[in-house]
């Protein structure tokens, strides 16, 4: 999609009562010309803020005509997909917390146990 900065699909005809979104990004942007690791994907690399309320947009007038809204966001999109997500559901205005540096830092088997709780 060479659109980086526009929603360039619109959602109707509606066909279902969810909306489901993926936004992808550039995979270019993964790799350098010799093929190695560009980016470590733990931070936000380049705003897409245009693409983010363009999108926001479009969902935002068919909120009433569905039930769920699911939205996927990879790291390529912005550069780091769980605070790309955040900022998408702020805009709609939803809170979508981030795990703390704890549970980042936590091992499987703690993870695991975090999961149970």
């Amino acid at each position: 999609m060479n659109e980086r900065n526009l929603a360039p699909f619109e959602f109707l005809p509606l066909t279902t009562d969810f909306i489901y979104l993926r936004l992808l990004g550039d995979y270019a942007t993964k790799y350098d010309k010799n093929g190695l690791f560009v980016h470590r994907y733990d931070r936000l690399l380049w705003k897409r803020e245009a693409a983010l309320e363009s999108w926001s947009l479009k969902i935002e007038r068919h909120l009433a005509e569905v039930r769920n809204v699911w939205t996927f966001v990879s790291n390529h999109f912005e550069g780091f997909g769980p605070e790309s997500a955040q900022r998408f559901a702020q805009r709609l205005g939803f809170e979508l917390p981030l795990p703390s540096q704890a549970e980042q830092n936590a091992t499987e088997q703690e993870r695991a146990q975090l999961d149970l709780l």
